[in-house]
C-alpha cells in the first residue's frame, strides 16, 4: 500500500498544528518521532481517515491511498486493509477480551475456519491464552496493549495479500516490558519484509532506530526530518528536533545509531 501526503495541514481555531506535510509512505516500516505536541498523534490519525472525528480540528490538503483519495475509500474496504491503533484506546471496550479481538473480524465478513485458526495465533502470539475470558477493564495497561496490538495483527493478517496492508500504530510499546517489546519490533519487521507497510509513532528514539528502515521528525507540526537510521548519528539533527544536546554510540549487535540525552 502507498500512502501519499500531499499539503496536509490542521487547524485548531486559529492555531495551526501541522504545516504543509508532502511524503509518500509504501513498503517498509517507518518510525514518526517528535516531542511532546509535534503533532504525530494527528498526522497519524489523519492517515487512518479519522480526520472527520477530530473534534475542533480542521485538516486540509489531500490524502491517497494507491491513488485514490482516502476519504472516496469504503469503509469496509478501508478497514480490510488498514489497521488504526490509536494511542489512546476506545473507553466503551468494555468486553472481554476474546470479543474486543473478534471485532476484527467484522470487515472480513466474520469467523470461519481460518479466522479462528488466526484468532489463536494471536493470542499465543501476545500470551493472552489466560486472559481470553477475562474482563478487559480487569486488566493491566500491558495486557490491555498487547489485545489492541493483537486485534490490529489478527485484523491485518486476515488479508491474504501482506503488500496491501496498512499499519498505522500511534505508540504501539506504550506499557509493555522489555520482552514484549522485543516481540512488537519482530513482528513489525517481518511485516514490511514481507511487504507490508508499516507507520508508527514513537517517543523512543532507540526503538524507532532499531525497527525502523527510515525515521520522519516532526518539530511544530512542521516536518523537519526524513532520513535512514543512519543519518540519526549526527547530534545537530537530533539536537534541532528535540531542543537537548544528545550523546551517540552505537548499538553493538547491529551497529545502528543509539542516542542518549546527555
Amino acid at each position: 500500500m502507498t500512502l501519499v501526503l500531499e499539503n496536509v495541514g490542521c487547524h485548531h481555531g486559529n492555531t495551526k498544528v501541522l504545516h504543509d506535510i508532502s511524503i509518500a509512505v509504501s513498503a517498509g516500516c517507518t518510525a514518526l518521532i517528535g516531542a511532546n505536541g509535534a503533532g504525530k498523534s494527528t498526522l497519524l490519525r489523519l492517515c487512518a481517515g479519522e480526520g472527520r472525528y477530530l473534534h475542533g480540528l480542521k485538516p486540509d490538503g489531500e490524502i491517497f491511498l494507491n491513488g485514490t483519495p482516502l476519504a472516496s475509500w469504503p469503509l469496509q474496504d478501508l478497514a480490510k486493509r488498514r489497521s488504526f491503533l490509536p494511542q489512546q484506546h476506545a473507553d466503551q471496550l468494555h468486553g472481554c477480551v476474546r470479543d474486543i479481538m473478534c471485532l476484527a473480524m467484522y470487515p472480513h465478513g466474520g469467523g470461519g475456519d481460518h479466522a479462528v485458526a488466526l484468532y489463536q495465533q494471536a493470542l499465543s502470539i501476545w500470551e493472552l491464552d489466560s486472559l481470553a475470558c477475562r474482563h478487559y477493564d480487569d486488566l493491566s495497561g500491558g495486557e490491555r496493549q498487547r489485545v489492541q496490538l493483537a486485534r490490529t495483527w489478527l485484523q491485518m493478517r486476515l488479508h491474504p495479500i501482506a503488500s496491501e496492508r496498512l499499519w498505522l500504530l500511534d505508540e504501539p510499546q506504550t506499557a509493555l516490558d522489555l520482552p514484549h517489546q522485543r516481540r512488537l519490533r519482530d513482528h513489525l519487521r517481518q511485516e514490511s519484509a514481507e511487504g507490508a507497510t508499516v507507520f508508527f509513532s514513537t517517543h523512543d528514539i532507540n526503538f524507532a532506530l532499531r525497527t525502523a528502515d527510515r525515521l520522519i521528525a516532526l518539530r511544530n507540526g512542521v516536518l523537519c526530518a526524513d532520513a535512514s537510521p543512519d543519518d540519526f548519528s549526527d547530534k545537530a539533527l537530533l539536537e534541532r528536533i528535540f531542543d537537548v544536546p544528545f550523546y551517540v554510540t552505537h548499538h553493538p549487535v547491529d551497529g545502528r545509531p543509539w542516542v542518549m540525552a546527555e
